[in-house]
Parts: C-alpha cells; sequence; structure tokens
C-alpha cells in the first residue's frame, strides 16, 4: 500500500479490532459496541503458510507477525481505518489456575463505589498472584494473570449479584484467576509490536467465547464451554451463576492433522485439506503425496483413519471436563475449528453420559450480544467475537508499556506503579535508583576512634514526560521516564601515610656512646609492623613507636637524663630535641668529663613503643593537619555526621543519623541514603513510620525524631483496611 493511501486512512477511533491468533489461522475482526452488543462490520481469515506456532504458543515471531500483518492490512484497505489498538487473547498453554477469597472492611464508607469495588478486585487478583508464585518459588517462570471471574460477591455474609451502590460492614470477593507463563504473553507481545499495534486488552480464549455464548444469565447452569483448536483445547466450567474453574488440555486437531500426514504421506497443509474436506461432507478427496503422486480417497475411508485420533481427543477433552467440574456437566458447548471434527460431538456425549442433544456446536445460533450483521459464521469466529466484547466488558488485561530511556518495560497493570517500582522491574538496582553514601572507615589510632566518612552519592535525576520526578510518582501506560541514574559514593579509604605524617620525623642512624641506634617513626597495625603504604581495614587497632627524639632513645636504652649532659656536637640537647640521621651524640657528667654511661651499660635496640609522655607525639602531631576533617572522636553508626549543633539528628531502624545542614524541611525520603532495603522481594510490603506513627516517604521529620523504614512479608490472611487506605499509610 502507497504512502499516499496511508494517510487516507480514518483514525481508529471507537472501532473495536480484535486478533484471534490461532496455531493455524489468524481470524481479525472489525466492529463496534453499541449499548451493550457488538455490531460485525468486517472480518478477515488468513492461514499461517508455516508452522509458526505450535500449541497456541508464538514461536517464530516475525512469521507469525507476517500472517497478522497480512489481517491488519486486509481490513484497514476494505475499510479505509488505520488500525492501531487491538484486543487479542492467548491459549491456555501451561494453564495456572488460582481461587482466593478476601475481606474487606467497608464499614466507614457511605456507599461502594465502582472504582472502590474494582481497587478490591484488584487487591485479591494481587493475593492470588502471591500465592502461584509463592507456590512456584523454585522456579524462574513468571506467570501473568490474563483473566478472571466473579465466583462470588458477599456484602455482610451475604451473597450479593453486585456489591457497587452497596453499605455494610464487610465486603467478601471470592474469584478465580488465571495465569500463563511469561513466555506465551510476551511472545504475543512481541508480534503486536512488530505490527505497530497497541494492546488495548489481553484475556485468556475460553474466558472470551464464555462471554458471547453462556453470557451471566444462563450461567446457573452447570455447562462446560471447551474451545477447540489446531494446538491446544480450552475449558471454562460455569454453575451457580459465575465462571468457577478455567482448564486446558494440549490435545486438539493438530493430532488429527499428524495422523492424517502419517497415513497418507502428505505435507501438513495438505492434511489440513483433507480433514477439512471431511467435515465440510465432501464424498471424495482428490491429493497429491509429498513423492508427487496423485490419489484420490473416499471421506468414509478418511474418516475411518481419523476415528483413533478423534477418540483420543474426545477423552482427553471428557478427562478435562471431570477434573475442572468434579463431575459430567449439565451441558457441553464445542467451539473453535477443532469443534468441527466428524464424530466428535457424539463421542463427547458418550463419555459423558449426556444425551447427545446437550452437546452442541457453539455457532453464528448461539451468540448472545453479537450481531453479525448478515454475516452467518462457524464455531471458529466464536472466540474472536467473544475477544471483541470481552474487552468492552473490561474484563481484559493490559500490561503496561513504561518507556525507560527509550526502553519498553511491560508490566501487570493491576496496581498503581511509582518509578521506583517500574525502574525496578527494567531491571535498575536500588544503588542505581538511589545511591547511598559511600561507606565510613572508623579505626583507632593511639587509643583515640577516629572515622573517616565516605563520599557523598550523587542522586539519580528523574523525569516522567519531560517533566521533574521522585522515585515515588505514580506512572501509568504510555508514559516515559527518563533516568541519570545515582552515582554511589565511593567508600572511604586511606593508608597510613594518609593519617600518619611519617615525613615530619627523620628517618636514619644516630651514634650515641659508640653504639649505633636507628631512629624514625613507625607503626604497628593489630600488633603487626606495616609500612606507610599500607591500606587501612575497617576497625583497625593503630598504635605508633620508634625514636624521634632524644627522650626516646634514653628511655630505649633505659638511661637517665638527671646529673648528666648530652650533646650534639657543641650544642646541647635536651629530651624534646628531635634526632636528624647521622647524629653524634656525646654524654658528659657534670664536671664535664665525656663518660660512656658504664653505670648504665647501653645495648644496640630495636624500635620499641615508647611510653606515653609530654615528649611522645601525641595523634594530632602524627596527622597530616588536613587528614580525615570529618573524624569523630566517639564511636558512630553506620554512614553516620558527628553532630556538632547543626544539620538534623534522627534515628533510622534504630541507629543514630545526622543529615547534613541545608535550607528547607527533611523528609522522610532523606533516609533512603543511609539504609539498605530490597524493595522488590516477592510478597513484601514497605514499612514507613515515624515515632510508631504509620507515614509516608513525604512526611515531615524533627530533630529528635525516630523513623523506621523496612521491608517485611506480605500477610494475606484477611484484611482489615481498604487497599487505598493501606496505600496512604505507606
Amino acid at each position: 500500500m502507497s504512502t499516499e493511501k496511508t494517510r487516507e486512512l480514518k483514525p481508529q477511533g471507537d472501532l473495536i479490532f480484535a486478533l484471534d491468533i490461532g496455531t493455524r489461522t489468524v481470524v481479525g475482526i472489525i466492529g463496534e459496541y453499541i449499548d451493550d452488543k457488538f455490531y460485525l462490520q468486517d472480518y478477515v481469515s488468513v492461514p499461517h503458510t508455516k508452522r509458526a506456532m505450535v500449541d497456541g504458543q508464538v514461536e517464530d515471531i516475525k512469521q507469525v507477525a507476517k500472517i497478522v500483518m497480512q489481517a491488519k492490512t486486509a481490513l484497514e484497505e476494505k475499510n479505509g481505518v488505520k488500525l492501531t489498538k487491538v484486543a487479542i487473547a492467548a491459549a491456555g498453554r501451561a494453564l495456572k489456575t488460582r481461587q482466593v477469597t478476601m475481606d474487606f472492611d467497608v464499614s466507614d464508607k457511605d456507599t461502594l463505589t465502582e472504582d472502590l469495588v474494582k481497587s478490591m478486585e484488584v487487591e485479591t487478583i494481587q493475593k492470588a498472584q502471591a500465592e502461584l508464585d509463592a507456590a512456584n518459588s523454585d522456579s524462574r517462570t513468571l506467570f501473568y494473570c490474563v483473566g478472571h471471574s466473579i465466583i462470588n460477591y458477599l456484602l455482610d455474609d451475604y451473597k450479593i449479584i453486585s456489591l457497587e451502590g452497596h453499605k455494610g460492614e464487610k465486603a467478601t470477593i471470592e474469584l478465580v484467576a488465571a495465569f500463563l507463563p511469561s513466555i506465551v504473553v510476551e511472545g504475543l507481545y512481541s508480534v503486536m509490536d512488530i505490527c505497530g499495534l497497541e494492546v488495548s486488552s489481553l484475556t485468556l480464549e475460553p474466558i472470551a467465547a464464555m462471554n458471547v455464548i453462556v453470557p451471566p444469565e444462563i450461567r446457573l447452569i452447570n455447562i462446560a464451554l471447551i474451545d477447540i483448536g489446531a494446538g491446544t483445547s480450552d475449558i471454562a466450567i460455569a454453575k451457580n451463576g459465575s465462571v468457577v474453574a478455567y482448564a486446558m488440555a494440549t490435545t486438539a486437531g493438530d493430532e488429527i492433522t499428524e495422523e492424517i500426514i502419517r497415513t497418507y504421506l502428505v505435507d501438513f497443509n495438505t492434511a489440513e485439506m483433507i480433514k477439512q474436506s471431511c467435515s465440510k461432507g465432501d464424498k471424495q478427496i482428490e491429493y497429491k503425496d509429498i513423492l508427487g503422486n496423485e490419489h484420490t480417497v473416499p471421506c468414509e475411508e478418511v474418516a475411518e483413519m481419523m476415528s483413533p485420533a478423534v477418540e483420543t481427543l474426545a477423552e482427553t477433552i471428557c478427562s478435562a471436563i471431570k477434573d475442572a467440574n468434579g463431575s459430567s456437566p449439565a451441558a457441553v458447548f464445542l467451539v473453535g475449528g477443532g469443534s468441527l471434527i466428524e464424530g466428535l460431538t457424539e463421542l463427547v456425549a458418550d463419555k459423558l453420559e449426556l444425551d447427545e442433544k446437550r452437546v452442541a456446536i457453539g455457532g453464528g445460533d448461539f451468540l448472545k450480544n453479537v450481531d453479525e450483521c448478515g454475516a452467518k459464521l462457524g464455531a471458529e469466529y466464536v472466540t474472536p467475537l467473544g475477544i471483541a466484547v470481552t474487552s468492552m466488558l473490561e474484563q481484559g488485561y493490559d500490561f503496561s508499556v513504561i518507556t525507560v530511556n527509550d526502553s519498553k518495560v511491560r508490566v501487570f497493570d493491576t496496581k498503581q506503579l511509582s518509578v521506583f517500582e517500574a525502574l525496578t522491574i527494567a531491571g535498575y538496582k536500588s544503588s542505581e535508583i538511589m545511591g547511598r553514601s559511600g561507606h565510613s572507615l572508623t579505626y583507632t589510632l593511639n587509643g583515640q576512634r577516629k572515622t573517616i566518612k565516605g563520599g557523598a552519592m550523587v542522586p539519580a535525576e528523574v523525569y516522567v514526560n519531560d517533566r521533574p520526578a521522585s522515585i515515588m510518582t505514580k506512572v501509568t501506560q504510555g508514559d516515559r521516564i527518563r533516568i541519570t541514574p545515582a552515582v554511589s559514593g565511593q567508600n572511604a579509604a586511606a593508608k597510613l601515610s594518609d593519617i600518619i605524617n611519617f615525613g615530619r620525623f627523620n628517618e636514619g642512624k644516630v651514634h650515641f656512646c659508640g653504639e649505633e641506634y636507628a631512629i624514625g617513626l613507625h607503626a604497628l597495625v593489630n600488633g603487626e609492623p606495616k609500612d606507610p603504604d599500607y591500606r587501612i581495614q575497617p576497625l583497625d587497632t593503630i598504635e605508633t613507636s620508634g625514636i624521634v627524639t632524644f627522650g626516646d632513645l634514653l628511655r630505649v636504652i633505659d638511661a637517665g637524663y638527671e646529673g648528666m649532659e648530652y650533646r650534639v656536637g657543641e650544642t646541647f640537647i635536651d629530651e624534646d630535641y628531635a634526632l636528624s640521621d647521622g647524629d653524634e651524640i656525646t654524654a658528659y657528667d657534670s664536671y664535664g668529663n665525656v663518660i660512656g654511661l658504664t653505670d648504665a651499660p647501653v645495648q644496640p635496640a630495636q624500635p620499641a613503643p615508647a611510653a606515653p609522655s609530654a615528649q611522645q607525639p601525641t595523634p594530632e602531631q602524627l596527622a597530616f593537619p588536613t587528614a580525615a576533617p570529618e573524624a569523630a572522636s566517639e564511636p558512630v553508626a553506620g554512614n553516620a555526621i558527628p553532630f556538632n549543633g547543626a544539620g538534623l539528628s534522627v534515628e533510622i531502624n534504630g541507629e543514630p543519623v545526622i543529615l547534613p545542614p541545608r535550607n528547607g524541611d527533611y523528609i522522610l525520603l532523606d533516609l533512603l541514603n543511609s539504609i539498605n532495603i530490597d524493595p522488590a522481594v516477592p510478597n513484601s510490603e514497605i514499612i514507613l513510620e515515624i515515632n510508631g506513627q504509620p507515614a509516608n516517604f513525604s512526611s515531615y521529620l524533627a530533630n529528635g525524631d525516630k523513623a523506621v523504614i523496612k521491608v517485611q512479608e506480605r500477610k494475606d490472611d484477611t484484611r482489615t483496611a481498604l487497599p487505598e487506605e493501606r496505600l496512604s499509610a505507606k
């Protein structure tokens, strides 16, 4: 189609576009939903030319997208409309279901609004999701909810058709939710992305079919609906006014096709033609096998050959129905292309011990709330019509597409997401989202506790739709998040030479009374000598020792000063004299005679720890003037800054923290850099408190406040608060 012609196409507007992407064909329909009824405008069916779908799952994304584009383009050209939004459904491959019940305290509500009821349903679905995740904790498979059905609404323990508009003390929701592996759902979405289509609704195929064949008004009857496609047979069970169960079987029409392939030596497409000819009631079938030989075979012969495979299909379907329903139902509807297989309805009736009149093929004559507008559609069109209707009943799901730095992120759209949650799903680490200050380095120098603070972090810059935002800003489908990740501060690090001014004291050797002594400052770390390049480790105990003054030398050799005079050359020295390399020290008695200190023999000695004295260098003398300006004289906790009368002094999770001075108020969010939590833990929630009271990230802090920010396991028992109340309490 030319570019010129594309520009002439009208916008889709309120027109509904639904696709049923089956294993053998792609069916597309368009129409309008007016006054609770769907009016069909056009439809198209395009067969797959290759086996790109297996058991209802996309296996060759590009090939499936090619067929979808053909269906989309055909409808666009014929109807003069540009299709941009689509409703789709997934087959039940690897289907899992969860039936859950939740209670809600509604005593303080005047009436239950539509939004409130929907919020409670979402909360109940999330409980089902949490239970499923817990049951599959050993598996890395991610499951998406693709549909749910309300089994019961109760108000003050009484069953009620609808909660909306009522008032009571307790509301109860019981529902069944259906889940599929992410690979099934993501395959469908990838096809839609290639075709330039935005998914407006996703549902499960039997849910879609149920909505147009077995609407709520006839669900008091115990009815089983089976959507038999080429790859899967999907089942929904209704009774007592609700849809109560979903199930599936991977046995479907393709098993019969494969039997034809093996028997008649034909390719897949020829086998499909033979099978469909039998369903149409043809007398004879002409075909060519893979060797080029032409054949003519009676349909009766083909039907007899297929009989064991059809028997197996019926047995598998009926077994799944009994497992889901607990027994045989009162009636059965068969829909989908596989329902047209010759003799299948009779076999299903026999195996369920039902009258044959209670098993029907659900074609156009059985459609409810659908106007075919003159078209006579068969059972293979029930599901795509149901997909369209389901999208308007707000029972379909949308996996919100949020853009994070030009990459699409798809998330389960049953709750409001914050920027923080969206970034976590996108794979960002908490350190990239919130950043954190570098770890402090704490050590002891000559008995005094010292702390060097870690480097300050550079906070992340976050924008939502090009406007500045915080990590708690709410986002929804279509939003664009742009983030410049936070840069965490460098962990504090230092060498001995960074905290001890070794160069301030001379190194070398001196001579005294005929003996040679090494002079200079030395450091012991945890009792072991270390050189100046040693990197200090947390909680190291550092002691300085050595001979740096004449007094140090006298103590080392155990010699006295009283009654003696000492000179270096002609210069008299005292105990504070700083020794230099090459010094020759001479001792004199009170009469000026040179002596050798024979009363106290001098032995060569290695440097040893000096006893405390007024002459011993203090830690301040040892250190560089600029070393560790933030060092604390008292122990500090975590990354805390010693309080000096400025900033804000609070506790976070029981640990003291000093927030640096600034203009403006402090809020709870400012404390995130002082803790380490993982909000992405499954089935968990964030607890926020100030002075024992519930708080949120924007709550103000005051000097002396005691704050709590922690992640704890979400409790799945009976709720006593409504979803929006729990969110506001956070």
